[in-house]
């Protein structure tokens, strides 16, 4: 009985959630799917290694738009979405919000970049790839803080993403005081937490957040 009290309060609860981000995606003026299945979701997740995890993988209350309608002036499409997925060999099922952006502005190798844990350190010292930059404090300090990989281990692909990740996009995730991942792919970046869902009212200003990581990666491509 109380198991069934239990789901129903939940079902509820995520009811109200949806019906809350489809009134903030009108307010915007940008669509909205309750749950995204098929094509869309293969559009909605890019090749980047959080959208390979686990298994059950579900798209939900998706907002999706682009810049012209959203009055910015950069060119580019955006969702915002919850992303999940059931960890392997366990029943926990892992939810976090992701900003994802598509443009023309952008043309990235693919990277993935996230908080760097002890076992990392590790890692590093035998052999597994961390891209790291310790010519000056503040490539340091990023270094410290952060993991970088790229596709590969091939040194085209290392040079590129050192050349990407410029003064200024070290100084802002050095600087930066929580735990943000980032990847990006060609003409696609996302951007999320991990673990980390927004509420409806959380929207404006994760938008706002993704667009200032998008911005930075945007003027760091070469003219």
């Amino acid at each position: 009985m109380f198991d069934l009290i239990r789901s129903l309060t939940k079902w509820k609860g995520s009811e109200q959630r949806t019906k809350e981000f489809k009134r903030i995606s009108e307010q915007l003026g940008m669509t909205f799917s309750a749950r995204v299945k098929g094509r869309a979701k293969d559009r909605a997740t890019p090749p980047l290694p959080l959208f390979g995890e686990g298994r059950s993988r579900v798209v939900t209350n998706m907002l999706h738009g682009d810049s012209e309608l959203l009055g910015f002036a950069e060119e580019f499409e955006v969702r915002i979405f919850a992303y999940g997925f059931a960890q392997q060999q366990q029943d926990q099922h892992v939810m976090q919000s992701v900003i994802c952006f598509q443009s023309p502005q952008l043309n990235l190798p693919k990277f993935q970049l996230r908080p760097e844990h002890f076992f990392d350190k590790i890692g590093s010292k035998l052999g597994y790839q961390d891209i790291d930059f310790e010519s000056h404090q503040t490539g340091a300090e990023f270094s410290k803080k952060y993991l970088l990989r790229g596709k590969d281990e091939q040194w085209m692909t290392e040079e590129k993403i050192r050349v990407l990740f410029t003064d200024k996009i070290l100084t802002f995730f050095a600087a930066h005081p929580d735990k943000v991942f980032v990847g990006g792919s060609g003409d696609q970046l996302i951007f999320y937490r991990e673990g980390k869902l927004i509420e409806p009212e959380g929207v404006r200003p994760f938008m706002e957040e993704g667009l200032e990581v998008f911005r930075l990666f945007a003027s760091s491509q070469p003219s």
